[in-house]
C-alpha cells in the first residue's frame, strides 16, 4: 500500500512539473500562430513537442551528474542585483526610446509599408518550431530547478532505471498534453479555424508601426521613471 501511495504521489508530482515546464508564453504564442495560420499544424506541433522533449531530456540526463543548486542561487542573486541597479533601468529606457523614435521615423519616411512577396503562411519552417521547443525547455531561470526536481522525484520512485524512465515518460506526456489537446480541438472545429485564419491574415497585413512606437515609448518612459525615483 505504501508503494502505491508513493508511486501515486510521484506521478502526480511529475504531471505537475511537466505542466509547469510547458507554461511558457513563447510556446503558447507559437501554438496560437500555427493554429491561426491553419497549415501544417500536425508537422509543426510534432517538431515543437520534439524540441521540448529533447531539451528536457538533455537537462534531465545532465543534472543527474551534479547539483545545480549553487548555480541557481548565484544566478538568482545576480538577477536581483541587476533589477535593483539604476543604470540598468536608465540604459533600458534610453534604448526603448531610441527604438520608438526609429519606428516613428520609419513610419513618417515610408507611410505605406511594403508588402511581403510571400504569404505569411510560408514564413515559418516546420523545423524552426523544434528550435523553439528545445530553447524553451533549456534556457530560462525556471527550467533548471524544474528539471532538477524532476530528476529527484524520478530517483525517489525506484532504484530500477526502467521504472525511473517510466516515471519520466509521464512527465513528458504531461509536458506535451496541453499543446496536443489544443491542436486536436482546433482541427475538430474547421469553421472556426477558417474564420480565425481570415482574421489573422488581416491583422498580419495591417501596419503596426505606430503601435510599436507607442509601446516602446511607454516602456522607455517607465524605465526612466523607475531609474530616477528616489524611493527606488
Amino acid at each position: 500500500m505504501d508503494d502505491i501511495a508513493r508511486w501515486a504521489a510521484a506521478l502526480m508530482t511529475m504531471i505537475g512539473l511537466g505542466l509547469t515546464l510547458g507554461l511558457n508564453p513563447a510556446l503558447y504564442g507559437a501554438t496560437a500562430e500555427m493554429l491561426a495560420q491553419n497549415t501544417r499544424i500536425a508537422a509543426r506541433m510534432a517538431w515543437m513537442i520534439g524540441g521540448l522533449a529533447s531539451g528536457a531530456t538533455l537537462l534531465y540526463v545532465l543534472l543527474q551528474s551534479f547539483d545545480p543548486a549553487e548555480f541557481v542561487a548565484v544566478a538568482q542573486r545576480r538577477t536581483a542585483e541587476a533589477v535593483l541597479d539604476r543604470r540598468v533601468d536608465l540604459t533600458a529606457g534610453a534604448l526603448f526610446l531610441v527604438g520608438a523614435a526609429a519606428m516613428a521615423w520609419w513610419k513618417v519616411r515610408v507611410p505605406i509599408r511594403p508588402r511581403a512577396r510571400t504569404p505569411a503562411k510560408s514564413r515559418s519552417r516546420s523545423w524552426s518550431y523544434y528550435v523553439l521547443g528545445i530553447s524553451c525547455s533549456v534556457i530560462g531561470f525556471t527550467t533548471l530547478p524544474i528539471m532538477y526536481m524532476t530528476g529527484r522525484v524520478a530517483d525517489g520512485v525506484s532504484d530500477h532505471p526502467l521504472l525511473r524512465w517510466l516515471a519520466y515518460a509521464v512527465f513528458l506526456v504531461a509536458l506535451a498534453a496541453p499543446f496536443v489537446l489544443l491542436a486536436t480541438a482546433w482541427v475538430h472545429f474547421p469553421t472556426t479555424a477558417a474564420r480565425v485564419n481570415r482574421v489573422y491574415t488581416r491583422v498580419i497585413d495591417m501596419d503596426h508601426r505606430w503601435v510599436y512606437a507607442a509601446v516602446l515609448g511607454v516602456a522607455g518612459v517607465a524605465c526612466l521613471v523607475l531609474g530616477v525615483m528616489p524611493w527606488r
